[in-house]
């Protein structure tokens, strides 16, 4: 399968699958059937409620057209990249400058939706998808966005880092850890563990790399033996502190 390498802005770098194009029309369709049942659900109340009155064009314009219009765009923004569909599928947009996108980003992904979507009937989207490096519509491109697939077995979530036993007596090694942000410190807990799964020596030098820019980055000297262990202390630390 196709996949990508992406450097975060702190410079830790996380390969990520490329989604295909079976899984992002999976993701297409059943985002389609939600508001599908949005549309069927609401028109069954306006007929039954407003049906014959001013109000029924009124609760068309205010319940259907803005959740079929808004809804990728919206979803998207909000849950981090994903849609009920593409968070069904383990698939999510991200930037290939290793930056959180922004609503800018997210927006225009969404206005080329007519185009490459709706006007050529998913064509010129599948053609693009299935033609290009990235997998990447021309949106994607514009964006300077990818969809990628999350693999199970590496989505971490900050419920994850919650599980991390925050001792009372514990004195953090590196307190400079808090400049970084939680999504930081979600990477860093993927870069362990794939490390702890694939112990070769990809992953070791991509550990080693991470140990030496981190503590740059924070101007530290490293007291571990070993990086991972410089890694899992900075987790732990950031807990600790932010909590």
């Amino acid at each position: 399968m196709a996949s990508i390498s992406i450097t975060t802005t702190q410079n830790v770098t996380i390969d990520h699958t490329l989604a295909n194009f079976k899984r992002r029309m999976a993701a297409y369709f059943i985002d389609a059937l939600i508001i599908a049942a949005w549309i069927i659900i609401h028109s069954v109340i306006n007929t039954a409620i407003f049906k014959g009155t001013s109000m029924s064009t009124i609760y068309f314009y205010v319940m259907v057209i803005p959740f079929f219009s808004f809804y990728t765009l919206l979803m998207e923004y909000f849950m981090n990249g994903q849609t009920p569909g593409k968070r069904s599928m383990n698939i999510r947009v991200v930037m290939l400058n290793g930056k959180e996108p922004a609503f800018i980003d997210y927006f225009i992904r969404w206005s080329l939706r007519f185009v490459e979507i709706y006007l050529s009937s998913g064509v010129l989207a599948a053609i693009m998808i299935n033609t290009t490096n990235l997998k990447q519509r021309i949106a994607d491109i514009i964006a300077g966005t990818v969809v990628v697939k999350i693999n199970e077995q590496y989505a971490v979530t900050t419920d994850d880092l919650l599980k991390i036993s925050s001792q009372n007596n514990y004195e953090p090694t590196y307190p400079e850890v808090v400049m970084f942000k939680e999504s930081d410190m979600l990477n860093i807990k993927k870069l362990v563990d794939r490390y702890s799964t694939f112990n070769n020596e990809a992953h070791r030098h991509l550990v080693i790399d991470a140990c030496n820019k981190l503590s740059s980055k924070m101007g530290v000297t490293v007291k571990e033996k070993k990086p991972e262990l410089f890694l899992k202390t900075l987790i732990k630390d950031y807990v600790v502190l932010t909590r």
